[in-house]
C-alpha cells in the first residue's frame, strides 16, 4: 500500500515536472524578436532594421539622389498641376456667379435704344416694354416659350414672352427703343 502511495506521488511529481519543462521549452522557442510570436523588440533590433532600410534607400540609382531629368519632370508636372488647379478655381468662381444669378430670381434691366443684352446659357428674359429684335448666336436663336418657336436673328421679340438662351454663344436681344426687361441668370449689356 505504501508502495502504491509512493508511486502515485512519484507519478504526480513527474507529471508536474514534465509540464514545467514543456512550458519552459515552448517559451524559449517562442520566436525571433519582432516576429508574430514575440512582438516585443529591443532597441538593437530596431536599429538593425533601420540600418537595413537606410542601406536599401541609399543603394537606389544615383546613390540616393534624384537625377536632373527626374527633377525637371517633377517641376513640369507641378507646373501643369498648378495651372489645372488655377483653371478649376476660375471655373468654380464663374459657376458660383451663374448660380447666384439664377438663385436671385428676376431682376429689372433698363436698356436704351442701340444696346444689346447678351444672355448666357440657361438665362431667361422677358421684354416688359419697348421693342427689341432677337440676336442669333453661333448655334441658333432664342427659345420663345410663349409661342414655342425659335427666334432667329432680326425677328421681333414679343412683349411678355419668356425667352430662354440655351447656350452662351452670343444670343440675346438688340434693343430698338427704350425698354424694360426682366432677366434671370447671367447677361451682359453692350
Amino acid at each position: 500500500m505504501i508502495f502504491k502511495r509512493k508511486s502515485k506521488i512519484a507519478l504526480l511529481a513527474c507529471l508536474v515536472f514534465s509540464c514545467i519543462v514543456l512550458a519552459v521549452s515552448s517559451a524559449a522557442g517562442a520566436g525571433q524578436p519582432g516576429s508574430d510570436a514575440d512582438p516585443l523588440v529591443t532597441k538593437s533590433y530596431v536599429d538593425q532594421k533601420f540600418a537595413q532600410l537606410s542601406a536599401q534607400i541609399g543603394s537606389g540609382t544615383g546613390g540616393g539622389t534624384a537625377d536632373l531629368s527626374t527633377i525637371a519632370q517633377l517641376q513640369s508636372d507641378m507646373g501643369d498641376l498648378t495651372k489645372f488647379i488655377i483653371d478649376a478655381l476660375t471655373e468654380i468662381e464663374t459657376l458660383k456667379g451663374r448660380v447666384a444669378a439664377l438663385e436671385s430670381g428676376y431682376i429689372v434691366v433698363e436698356a436704351k435704344a442701340g444696346q444689346q443684352i447678351i444672355l448666357a446659357g440657361g438665362s431667361e428674359a422677358i421684354l416688359r416694354s419697348g421693342s427689341a429684335t432677337a440676336i442669333m448666336g453661333a448655334n441658333g436663336g432664342l427659345v420663345d416659350v410663349g409661342d414655342g418657336v425659335e427666334l432667329k436673328g432680326g425677328n421681333n421679340v414679343p412683349l411678355q414672352h419668356l425667352l430662354i438662351s440655351s447656350r452662351t454663344d452670343g444670343r440675346g436681344l438688340s434693343i430698338k427703343s427704350h425698354s424694360f426687361l426682366l432677366v434671370r441668370g447671367a447677361y451682359t449689356v453692350q
